[in-house]
């Protein structure tokens, strides 16, 4: 067994922070993210020698159970405006709140499009959406530090899991501090086992 290190193991039994994002507020909410403060101005997101302009404003969001779909407005020259809908499989309960997506290879839409920007749009999108959260932690004002521990969604809302972070120096101390026959603890599985026993401090976006 690994020797205890209790700052670990109270940052895995610590409370978590959960706050809602309404379905009808993520399109702006992740839209934000995308164009700046204002989203109203679209943006050129450029690759090498390639160019896409993106409608931040005409950002639509559909959630299902355990999924959410991020449709953008894009243009380039050669083909005009058109749709990009980008699909990730993400937690459907607390107990599989992620904070690294599963996607399609390319979006739907334009087969042009979708296969040129595939690899630089995913990423940005769900980077965007893991930042809406932190947005809506931003009007918590909270006191102590958080970061985005997971995110889930039953189907009507967005919800983000917070958490204390664990710094880079914590983990290395950790890690030095184990010998060649210690077994790590599965930190994810010790989080989930406090999930189901801790509160959960809820708070939906209006």
């Amino acid at each position: 067994m690994p020797p205890r290190n209790s700052e670990l193991e109270r940052l895995a039994g610590s409370q978590l922070f959960v706050l809602d994002l309404r379905s009808g507020q993520a399109p702006k909410a992740i839209a934000e993210q995308l164009g700046g403060p204002d989203a109203q101005t679209p943006v050129r997101w450029r690759d090498a020698d390639s160019e896409l302009l993106v409608f931040p404003a005409e950002t639509r969001v559909r959630l299902a159970k355990g999924f959410v779909f991020v449709e953008l407005t894009v243009a380039t020259d050669q083909t005009g405006r058109d749709t990009l809908v980008f699909p990730f499989r993400i937690g459907s309960s607390p107990d599989e709140a992620v904070t690294s997506a599963v996607s399609e290879t390319v979006p739907r839409g334009n087969p042009v499009i979708a296969s040129r920007w595939a690899g630089v749009a995913t990423p940005l999108v769900w980077f965007a959406i893991l930042r809406a959260g932190k947005g809506l932690l931003a009007r918590q004002r909270l006191a102590r530090p958080l970061t985005v521990a997971g995110v889930y969604t039953l189907g009507r809302v967005l919800s983000f899991i917070f958490t204390e972070p664990v710094s880079a120096g914590q983990m290395r101390d950790y890690f030095t501090s184990l010998s060649p026959d210690d077994s790590p603890p599965d930190l994810p599985a010790i989080t989930r086992g406090h999930l189901g026993t801790l509160p959960l401090l809820r708070t939906t976006d209006r």
